[in-house]
């Protein structure tokens, strides 16, 4: 948020020089210190709206940089990247918040931007109106990996360096509503301070866009997170009430809102539902899961009122081909926008190091299947040709037909016909 004057505490040039850079490609006004007494001095004499400091220059100094001033000033600490007991010290020792070396343009100023938002020191500038794109990931069979398409599709949304080139990157809101057990933070190696429970419960923050903007977590990439609640009964705080008003604090800041709806069908998700502008179904193709789809999109049309487009995303999470693609079409009624092939072990390292595939293993062909979902999101088409296609031998979804008695009869007799039997004489 451009217009908030910034004090720069670092004695290495280059961390000083990249720091400068990028706060004042983004607006802010800059003033740079090299050491703690500096800052201390500069700021008793000027008002800054936030520090930005080299933790490992301010360590032993951040209590007397926060109380130089009248009023507490936020600090943003830089921390050794891959050091978690060194950001754990600062945090300790007084930072607001830390951004570990090697960070993102966008992480820069989404964590700056949620400080100044919750130290109340905001300059509002000028948003855009339009709400941003509702996406819903649901799958009536949990275990199918809901999670994993919905968080990989909110990074491609987001763009970047991480990502390579087709995706021009977008402000993108992930919100997981699996809200027993979710784990999207999980799946980005987050560690959030505040969730969507805390947030319906926070009446002031359900009434001013910026304090509710303060409930968010802030990934490496830029996108934005509202983590589930960390314990599962805290999910009876929110209801469809909440939920309407957290989206429509929250929507207008974003140009994408991808959502986690997880596998249960309860209110909340069905109103979700009623308000996506696209639905990506998650499918395993096997014939429960198949049937349980089937179910769902009946009483979907009985119940609910849907406008999304809807997409179908095959995700094979067992080696062996358990169903054709042509099956799953013939049931649905639908081509599936993708197909996520088998990974032995890709997807669950991705998951345990908190990195998701398409940044992690950009070239993997699962990565490769994901960039065309995130593709069918912004309305690409990109379908690869079905395999197996021969309508001549189309067969039925539960199991193959039988051939009439007449016509094993018939099979039969001209297989003797072309074979005799041989004399064993």
């Amino acid at each position: 948020m451009p217009g908030n004057p910034i004090l720069l505490c670092a004695p290495q040039s280059d961390l000083r020089d990249r720091l400068e850079r990028e706060l004042t490609a983004s607006g802010y006004p800059v003033s740079s210190v090299y050491t703690p007494a500096e800052a201390v001095a500069a700021l008793r004499d000027a008002r800054f709206d936030l520090v930005v400091a080299d933790g490992l220059a301010v360590t032993g100094a951040l209590g007397s940089i926060r109380s130089a001033s009248t009023v507490p000033t936020p600090c943003l600490v830089v921390a050794p990247a891959g050091d978690v007991e060194a950001r754990i010290a600062f945090l300790e020792a007084g930072a607001d918040d830390v951004l570990p070396a090697g960070w993102g343009h966008r992480e820069l100023e989404a964590r700056i931007e949620a400080l100044l938002i919750r130290s109340g020191r905001v300059q509002p500038a000028d948003r855009s109106t339009a709400p941003g794109q509702v996406v819903t990931f649901f799958s009536p069979k949990g275990g199918v990996g809901t999670t994993t398409l919905a968080v990989n599709t909110a990074l491609l949304l987001a763009g970047g360096d991480h990502v390579g080139s087709g995706f021009p990157g977008q402000k993108v809101l992930l919100v997981d509503l699996d809200l027993q057990f979710g784990q999207v933070a999980t799946h980005l190696n987050l560690n959030p301070r505040f969730d969507i429970a805390g947030l319906s419960s926070d009446e002031p923050a359900l009434n001013d866009s910026e304090v509710a903007a303060s409930y968010l977590s802030v990934h490496s990439t830029g996108v934005s997170v509202l983590a589930a609640p960390s314990i599962p009964d805290a999910e009876a705080r929110v209801g469809i009430e909440e939920l309407e008003r957290i989206m429509s604090l929250l929507r207008p800041r974003f140009d994408h809102v991808v959502i986690d709806a997880g596998s249960r069908l309860d209110p909340r998700t069905l109103w979700t539902l009623e308000q996506a502008d696209t639905h990506i179904f998650v499918i395993f193709p096997e014939i429960a899961a198949l049937r349980a789809t089937s179910l769902m999109l009946g009483y979907l049309a009985e119940t609910a009122t849907l406008r999304a487009r809807t997409h179908f995303v095959v995700n094979h999470i067992f080696p062996k081909e358990l169903l054709k693609t042509r099956d799953i079409e013939n049931l649905l009624r639908a081509r599936p926008a993708a197909e996520i092939p088998y990974t032995e072990v890709e997807m669950i390292r991705a998951v345990n190091e908190g990195v998701p595939l398409v940044s992690s293993r950009p070239s993997s062909p699962a990565a490769a299947a994901l960039r065309v979902v995130a593709q069918t999101v912004m309305g690409i088409e990109n379908r690869a040709p079905t395999k197996d296609r021969r309508p001549e031998r189309r067969s039925v979804l539960f199991g193959r037909r039988s051939p009439s008695r007449e016509a094993r009869a018939d099979r039969r007799s001209r297989s003797r016909e072309a074979h005799p039997p041989r004399d064993r004489r």
